[in-house]
């Protein structure tokens, strides 16, 4: 099981990298800096790809470590996370979706949605888990 908090403590960051690149790219796309490009689709597509993996590993952790007697890691962070992956993944539909708007439309959905993801995810990590 150490494994697994290893590689769920170590994924954390890929998940932090692609969020804030695909949020960077939908930003400059929504203020009509840079075009809705390959780059930027594929990032959108990988960053909910990323947390679910994530996610998938988080709840095998929270299964076989028999956590939910503690209040925070046992229910606010895997409830906290999951709707962070239902936030990245609304964000990534309503920006395909968008595309009749062009860029700038696409790139504000994905914006909001992304934004309020990384959010949830940053409220939701553990502070001991941060590097000091």
């Amino acid at each position: 099981m150490d494994i697994l908090v290893q590689v769920h403590s170590l994924f954390r960051w890929v998940v932090l990298l692609l969020g804030a690149l695909a949020l960077a790219l939908s930003a400059m796309a929504a203020a009509g800096v840079r075009p809705w490009d390959r780059l930027t689709e594929r990032l959108a597509f990988f960053f909910p790809l990323a947390m679910d993996l994530q996610a998938l590993v988080g709840i095998l952790l929270w299964l076989l470590g028999q956590r939910w007697n503690d209040a925070y890691l046992g229910w606010f962070h895997p409830l906290a996370m999951i709707g962070a992956v239902g936030l990245a993944h609304v964000g990534r539909v309503r920006s395909e979706r968008a595309d009749a708007g062009g860029a700038r439309a696409r790139g504000r959905q994905a914006v909001l949605f992304f934004t309020i993801s990384l959010v949830v995810v940053l409220l939701a990590i553990p502070l001991y888990a941060w590097p000091v």
